[in-house]
């Protein structure tokens, strides 16, 4: 019988020769397009299949984007490029290494064994369950979801008594459903803990980076101002879908907590002010410049999410930890420990904007777009933004969101332009909506890392996802529509 990787492989060089196809087909049939715009037709085409299947790695997919896009003439080097070192990138860098010196020095940990330990939560199974998602919704503000889950999930096993090996066979019985629900909670908590600010998700960067394009200042407190209270909304449904289908009747210890007694390392102390660095120069100059201080734009202009970001790192290179017992006194992000951080998501976001500048620019978006809206027949900013969120959480349980909201958002903005109508509530639907999937395993990571548990049966996954996947896609449209008036986006 073949090894897994052997009868994984025929299906990946058939993938391979499906994404070609796709583009040969598209290159040789008659279209009315504009030379480069059907070209990148082509190119679009290959990716979609690459990106789907990831018969290659998402982010060497990404890496292609551009060369592929200056071989088919498409544009040329520089601009095909430009977009790997947008700065928006160094956003996401700086907030990566932050995020690897939390884990390092143990701060995150910290965080979550602190809000678990809340006075009033303690002993009571649903109060735990429910200080363990805000633990996870916080930490995925700041750092990535994957990493907030993997951070929790290990925890939330040790205080309810369990092996971190994955069992035999699935446990049944009250408890077993009881844990399962903790695992679902604590997992998609995180994932909805990424909408709160524009570091907290990939798709957060790109909807608001096309946004942008589409001339409307949208930063980091505007982002604030959308993600978080759908976070906090999207997290209360969370709790109750869970809650019903799966009661917290598991008693949790705390002996898992004991790092919130130790003393504040060094580490965890320049780490702390790094994260309140960049925490300052993200929302100060946005507050400033929409409370009409005077100083307020030239501050915003001065200082960008990703200067902002990379500046608040200078303590975590400069600084040392501290003697160790061992005679170490390393400086508190070591090099060698930063550059551990997750490359490929930046080459996936660069790829991203590549491709999506390049769909607006040559009109590919818009010719799409147009096809979009005559096929369903949306006729305003509503249903256009109802038919991209769904869209977009089906879509995104068998693609990752990072590929989706860069393969959709621009879709998103040529339909509206192509409707005259604001950009804001679709783009926005598929930069929120991309964070929603909870049906598969293979959805987003914090699925992956609670299903690799053992302790949650594929059928639970899909149900409670499929309920929580239509709750999400009717809170998204909802709440964009309140917000929408209250900030005056639609008329």
């Amino acid at each position: 019988m073949p090894e897994a990787g052997e009868a994984r492989a025929p299906r990946k060089g058939l993938t391979l020769a499906l994404a070609g196809v796709a583009a040969l087909g598209i290159w040789f049939m008659p279209l009315d397009l504009p030379t480069p715009a059907h070209h990148l037709a082509a190119v679009f085409a290959a990716v979609i299949v690459l990106w789907v299947s990831e018969a290659l790695p998402i982010a060497v997919t990404a890496l292609l984007i551009a060369p592929l896009i200056i071989v088919t003439g498409v544009t040329d080097a520089k601009a095909a490029f430009a977009p790997y070192a947008d700065p928006l990138l160094f956003l996401f860098v700086g907030g990566f290494f932050i995020a690897r010196a939390m884990t390092r020095h143990g701060l995150d940990r910290r965080i979550a064994a602190a809000l678990v330990s809340l006075p009033g939560v303690a002993g009571v199974p649903s109060r735990v369950r429910a200080a363990f998602m805000l633990a996870g919704l916080a930490l995925s503000m700041w750092i990535s979801n994957t990493a907030a889950t993997a951070i929790l999930l290990p925890i939330l096993l040790g205080t309810m008594g369990v092996s971190l090996d994955p069992p035999k066979t699935t446990p049944t019985g009250p408890e077993a459903r009881a844990a399962t629900g903790n695992l679902l909670a604590v997992a998609y908590g995180a994932s909805l803990g990424g909408l709160g600010t524009l570091v907290g998700s990939p798709p957060n960067l790109i909807a608001a980076r096309f946004i942008r394009e589409a001339g409307v200042d949208f930063g980091f407190v505007q982002w604030l101002g959308v993600g978080l209270p759908m976070a906090l909304v999207l997290l209360v449904l969370l709790y109750l879908v869970i809650a019903r289908t799966h009661p917290a009747t598991e008693l949790p210890k705390l002996s898992e907590m004991a790092p919130l007694h130790s003393k504040l390392s060094r580490g965890e102390k320049v780490t702390a002010l790094a994260f309140g660095l960049a925490i300052t120069g993200w929302i100060v100059p946005g507050v400033a410049k929409a409370a009409g201080a005077s100083w307020g734009a030239a501050l915003a202009t001065a200082l960008p999410g990703g200067a902002v970001a990379l500046l608040a790192t200078i303590p975590l290179f400069a600084l040392r930890e501290g003697g160790k017992p061992d005679g170490t006194n390393e400086r508190v992000l070591p090099w060698r420990d930063a550059v551990r951080i997750d490359w490929g998501i930046i080459m996936l976001f660069g790829g991203g904007i590549s491709l999506g500048k390049q769909m607006l620019d040559t009109g590919l978006a818009a010719r799409l777009a147009h096809g979009i809206v005559a096929v369903t027949g949306v006729e305003g900013v509503w249903s256009l933004t109802a038919l991209m969120t769904v869209f977009t959480i089906f879509f995104t349980e068998a693609c990752s969101n990072t590929a989706s909201a860069n393969m959709l958002v621009p879709l998103a903005l040529a339909a509206a332009a192509d409707l005259h109508v604001s950009p804001l509530p679709p783009a926005l639907g598929v930069g929120l909506a991309a964070s929603c999937a909870f049906m598969l395993p293979i959805a987003t990571g914090p699925n992956a890392i609670a299903y690799a548990t053992g302790r949650i049966p594929q059928r639970t996954m899909l149900g409670v996802g499929l309920v929580l996947n239509i709750l999400s896609a009717l809170a998204i449209l909802l709440l964009l529509r309140l917000l929408s008036s209250l900030y005056g986006w639609t008329p």
